[in-house]
């Protein structure tokens, strides 16, 4: 099992790195639900079973819980028997040093308060003193390599140009913890050849910072991942539209099916609607017609009279012929 943080009850939550990771992007409401509940467990325990009864179990015995952990599912690896997520792991390692880093400081600070009001405490040896000088003088050669390569091997070829303070820091912060820069670049050129085949426009593209954040280096090859078999589909998938008219059905994957491109090709006289509204329409005029209509006289097609108007006009015609036959004009 997992480490577990100890008192800590809380982790980094960054809303915008969440946001803009490409396995959520193409998560539904529910799936982010199932995310984010097992990321928190796994804040607790240190990892998560790998049992798919037990995480249904954990995420409340969802119903759709087999079909959304297939998409889940991406966004954790196995490692003995047990799940992680690569970004929660590494939001914990930065907590526990910095937590060890101030313990650390503390101690300093309660030794240098010591140190004014105790001669029993021995000043440090001249060996110690030069320790310490060459790991600070090593650290500081580190980072001006570090920054060397940022600048040759990454930010020259990364697509998107801002935040570059913050992506250097952290470029920095991941060679320091052993990242290669062959790791790195392997996988940003990976990235690249993934979002040139797929077009995808600078905007949407993650900044340095961000994707150096969640460790996107560390990612398979995408185009073998279900996540660009979802966005592939997306953009390829085929719309169908129906003439209200001649019911003539088209399928087609232009996006800007309108105007001329819309007119039907076979009766010619009407435009192609989206097959549900073309249906919904056709529905509606057959319901129309379908209406009893008043009872009309076979002569004039007007609504029929009733037996008392057409008793009426018998009786005029009967008077008129009286009065005729009396020589009354």
């Amino acid at each position: 099992m997992g480490n577990k943080i100890g008192k800590a009850p809380a982790f980094q939550f960054y809303a915008g790195d969440f946001l803009s990771d490409i396995n959520v992007t193409t998560m539904t409401m529910a799936q982010r639900g199932i995310y984010i509940t097992l990321l928190a467990y796994e804040w607790i325990e240190g990892s998560l079973p790998s049992d798919m009864l037990k995480l249904r179990i954990l995420c409340g015995n969802h119903t759709d819980f087999d079909a959304d952990w297939s998409i889940v599912r991406d966004c954790f690896f196995e490692k003995d028997g047990r799940l992680y997520n690569r970004r929660l792991e590494s939001e914990r390692t930065n907590m526990i040093e910095y937590r060890e880093r101030m313990s650390a400081n503390g101690r300093k600070g309660a030794k240098s308060r010591w140190q004014g009001h105790s001669k029993a405490i021995a000043e440090p040896s001249i060996i110690e003193v030069e320790e310490e000088v060459e790991v600070k003088v090593k650290k500081n050669n580190d980072n001006q390599v570090f920054k060397k390569e940022f600048e040759k091997d990454f930010w020259s070829i990364y697509p998107r140009r801002d935040n570059k303070k913050r992506a250097q820091d952290k470029f920095i912060s991941l060679r320091k913890k052993g990242t290669s820069i062959e790791t790195i670049v392997n996988g940003l050129e990976s990235y690249k050849k993934y979002w040139k085949q797929h077009g995808t426009s600078a905007e949407y593209i993650p900044m340095a910072s961000t994707w150096l954040n969640q460790e996107r280096f560390n990612d398979e090859l995408l185009s073998d991942t279900k996540t660009v078999d979802r966005l592939s589909v997306k953009k390829d998938i085929e719309k169908e539209y129906m003439c209200p008219s001649c019911e003539h059905e088209i399928k087609t994957k232009e996006e800007d099916f309108t105007g001329s491109k819309a007119l039907c090709k076979s009766c010619k006289e009407d435009f192609y609607l989206s097959k549900v509204s073309a249906m919904i329409e056709i529905r509606a005029k057959k319901a129309e017609l379908a209406k009893p209509k008043s009872p009309r006289t076979a002569e004039s097609g007007l609504p029929g009279k009733t037996q008392a108007s057409t008793s009426s006009d018998e009786s005029t015609q009967s008077l008129g012929s009286l009065l005729e036959n009396l020589g009354v004009h």
